[in-house]
């Protein structure tokens, strides 16, 4: 599933020309009103960050925001598109200290051992769609109404998000340039299908670990999901 990403030595995936991009799905991304995220003024609700507020990134610091990028989903009780259903992440899932909602397309760093193997790094941007099955993560129905916000950089970052999740933020790009630029991105950043693979990898070790705790008589605490009011 993932041989032919053996074959990249930079960070960022490879198109169907084999030329580096640096992309996740764009049809849905972003974050639900409500998700708190780090910031100069302390944690803050993602819908009440600004244009020139600082958010604490994974890899740079303290970094301004030069645009926020905001749509809101009325829902009228008809049939849902896959892609307008939101992520559910229970407390703890990613090191969140509270649930977080995201749409399918947002990206989500994470940290695998088969991630690293493959590049000798063991952080990659997936989609959050792939992260369904992990760890209590699943689609919930929206309310009537969603605001999604996503606030963005000069540079792609990583974000802190309730604590511990860090959700990807790329940089605003013209889109004739995109694939030069991205090649210079720091994060790497797998399709569906091979972000599943790695995800698939860590659901099987924690069903190890938990067989094991079984096997002691210690408990484990369930994840369970919760529908977006």
């Amino acid at each position: 599933m993932l041989e032919w990403l053996i074959k990249g030595n930079a960070r960022g995936g490879f198109n169907s020309l084999g030329g580096a991009l640096n992309a996740v799905a764009t049809g849905q991304g972003g974050l639900v009103a409500g998700t708190r995220v780090a910031s100069n003024l302390g944690w803050r609700s993602v819908e009440a960050l600004e244009v020139g507020d600082e958010v604490l990134t994974f890899d740079n610091g303290m970094q301004p925001i030069i645009e926020m990028h905001r749509e809101t989903f009325i829902w009228d009780g008809g049939a849902l598109l896959t892609q307008q259903v939101p992520v559910y992440v229970p407390a703890d899932a990613l090191h969140n200290r509270a649930p977080v909602w995201m749409m399918p397309d947002q990206g989500v760093l994470i940290e695998s051992d088969l991630i690293e193997t493959l590049f000798n790094d063991p952080f990659a941007i997936v989609p959050a769609s792939a992260l369904v099955g992990y760890r209590g993560i699943d689609r919930v129905k929206p309310g009537h109404r969603m605001e999604v916000i996503l606030p963005l950089f000069a540079e792609d970052q990583a974000i802190y998000l309730e604590a511990g999740t860090l959700g990807f933020s790329p940089a605003k790009r013209n889109l004739l340039t995109y694939g030069l630029s991205a090649q210079d991105s720091l994060y790497r950043v797998l399709s569906v299908e091979d972000a599943r693979t790695v995800v698939k990898d860590l659901i099987s070790k924690d069903e190890i670990t938990a067989a094991a705790l079984l096997s002691t008589g210690a408990q484990t605490s369930p994840y369970t999901p919760t529908e977006l009011r």
